[in-house]
């Protein structure tokens, strides 16, 4: 009987030991990821209450958005939010009041111990549409905590699902149409890369050089801060562009700025206002400062200069440019502009001292006290091209009487003070021209004269500004969609006769072997217009090709817009197709049975 037990308590004991050994190997990889997850470190950061400035449903509707954007924060995993219990007993400790001003910004982030700070407002709730609609259109800004600063930030809109028969609450529309707005807002940030530099040298403490230019996305009138450990030591304004490197004047030497320093751009998000019913969105104008050696020009009479010349003969007259091409396109924020680029000549090349290139606009044809042709917007003499959008601009030109034959003298003009150039309107077409403003040199009885010239103005094709179309269905986000019979419809465009539709399964649509593209599209109805496609089978037509054939999938899709007469027609895209693209709506497909 001892025997018995003995060997029994010896099998429950070797037992035991055997669970204990595979609980320890399951659970000790468990443990092990959370102990490295806890080693990294995320950035931290802090969502303060929005703002309600809609007039519609009070402190709730800003409730709502502000949970909702710190939800789609959080789901982008790169960042810890924080509770909203504790950055209200922060501001709470700090006497602090929403909205904060900078130093509020700069308090809460050092007690916080975060990165950044997001901020923003509801700016309007309307319905449209029918079966009606929630709109709401929310302002979204990521402050930097060591300057007091946005940063980032974007103004989005969004959108309830449609819903046929409808007969509920509209604060449940709205409460949807807050979410999607959150969704678009935080993509757009996530998607948004911050324009940043290193100084590279300092100019007499006056200008800085920097090792980033057009192709870091930095562009004249650009503001920016300029860090150094974390903390801001000065501010700088962005002058002159070339591809690599750019220059900027100091605006503010704050604690002295050095080599190595890093130059990170203020972010200015557009202004939203509800005008006769109308939600309209306006970017914020660019400083109206002119190039730096254009504000020095005056009178000049120079002796002793080295002589130049400029190769005419060869290049054909004082031609600047070989082609000017414009082109369609929408920004980060899907606003339309026009961008404008020319190629030079050997003529343009040739000469040292191109002071600046003058964009003249069909629409626009006024002419100045010297009976100049006012352009309606200047780069610097650097840069190959220029952005037409919106925003009415205030700019500086050079301008003389006779600047055609030659003058000794030379005047800036600044134009716009009281009444900015008008920037493109969505849905009209334009052509450009463009001419450059040089300095030359002549000897005359022994001296040197310093004589100012402007060239022949070379034109572009037809250009029409495009606003992105707005996507109706498949809604945004919707679920178990049939990819045997979709039928995808927007509100046209103004100023568009021909649309595309894509599908893809990659966010970006720059996967083109994931990318599926519909036939063109034709159609001519009014801008805010229903159209459609026909019922696709993209199941067939596009699934299949990848292996995703009844599976439920995530896709998403957006619609090109443009004006067939344009020449050459928009800013191509991924593909090289010329359209003008909508923000893209992502849907998913229903699980389909296997065929029998």
């Amino acid at each position: 009987m001892k025997a018995r037990m003995r060997r029994t308590w010896s099998k429950r004991t070797a037992l035991v030991g055997v669970v204990s050994m595979l609980a320890v190997s399951i659970l000790y990889p468990l443990g092990a990821a959370r102990a490295y997850a806890q080693l990294i470190q995320l950035p931290r950061i802090a969502v303060l209450d929005f703002e309600n400035k809609s007039g519609y449903g009070g402190a709730s509707i800003a409730r709502a958005a502000t949970d909702a954007v710190a939800s789609e924060f959080q789901k982008l995993r790169k960042y810890e939010v924080l509770a909203r219990g504790e950055v209200e007993q922060q501001l709470k400790d700090l006497d602090l009041t929403p909205p904060l001003d900078r130093t509020g910004f700069l308090r809460l982030g050092r007690a916080l111990q975060v990165e950044s700070i997001i901020t923003g407002e509801v700016n309007a709730v309307t319905f449209v549409g029918s079966p009606k609609q929630a709109q709401v259109v929310i302002t979204v800004r990521v402050i930097d905590v060591a300057s007091g600063e946005p940063i980032n930030g974007a103004v989005a809109t969004g959108l309830s699902n449609r819903r046929p028969g409808y007969t509920g609450d509209d604060d449940t529309l709205v409460q949807e149409a807050v979410r999607n707005a959150a969704f678009e807002a935080v993509r757009i940030i996530n998607n948004y890369t911050i324009p940043e530099a290193t100084v590279l040298t300092t100019r007499a403490g006056k200008e800085v050089l920097l090792n980033r230019g057009i192709r870091g996305g930095l562009q004249p009138g650009m503001e920016m801060i300029v860090i150094r450990r974390g903390e801001e030591v000065g501010r700088i304004r962005v002058t002159q562009v070339s591809d690599s490197d750019a220059v900027a004047e100091i605006i503010d030497f704050g604690r002295g700025i050095q080599s190595e320093d890093r130059a990170r751009a203020i972010f200015r998000a557009p202004t939203v206002q509800v005008k006769a019913g109308k939600v309209v969105t306006e970017r914020p104008r660019q400083n109206g400062r002119g190039n730096q050696l254009l504000r020095a020009l005056g009178p000049l009479l120079v002796v002793g200069l080295i002589a130049f010349g400029v190769a005419r003969a060869s290049s054909g007259g004082n031609t600047p440019v070989e082609r000017v091409i414009a082109e369609a396109g929408a920004d980060a924020n899907f606003e339309p502009f026009i961008r404008v680029r020319w190629s030079t000549t050997l003529f343009s090349k040739s000469v040292e001292d191109k002071l600046q290139w003058q964009i003249y606009r069909s629409d626009f044809t006024g002419t100045d006290a010297n009976g100049q042709l006012r352009p309606i917007g200047v780069t610097p003499g650097n840069q190959n091209f220029f952005i037409d959008d919106t925003v009415p601009r205030v700019f500086a030109y050079v301008t003389a009487p006779r600047l055609r034959e030659g003058v000794e003298d030379v005047e800036l003009e600044e134009y716009g003070a009281d009444s900015p150039a008008p920037g493109v309107a969505p849905g009209r077409s334009y052509t450009y021209q463009v001419a450059l403003v040089y300095r030359e040199q002549r000897f005359a009885e022994g001296q040197t004269l310093i004589l100012f010239r402007i060239s022949d103005r070379v034109r572009s094709g037809q250009a029409t500004a495009i606003a992105p179309v707005f996507l109706l269905d498949p809604p945004q986000r919707s679920e178990d969609v049939d990819p045997k019979a979709v039928r995808f419809s927007w509100l046209a465009a103004e100023g568009a006769n021909a649309y595309r539709v894509e599908v893809s399964t990659d966010p970006t649509f720059r996967d083109r072997a994931r990318t599926f593209v519909s036939n063109e599209i034709l159609s001519t109805a009014a801008g805010g217009t229903p159209v459609s496609t026909e019922t696709l089978n993209i199941e067939t037509a596009f699934l299949q090709r990848l292996g995703l054939a009844g599976r439920r999938v995530t896709l998403y899709w957006r619609v090109g817009a443009r004006n067939l007469t344009d020449d050459p027609g928009p800013i191509p895209g991924p593909g090289g197709l010329r359209y003008v693209w909508s923000r893209p709506f992502e849907f998913t497909t229903q699980e389909l049975p296997p065929a029998p």
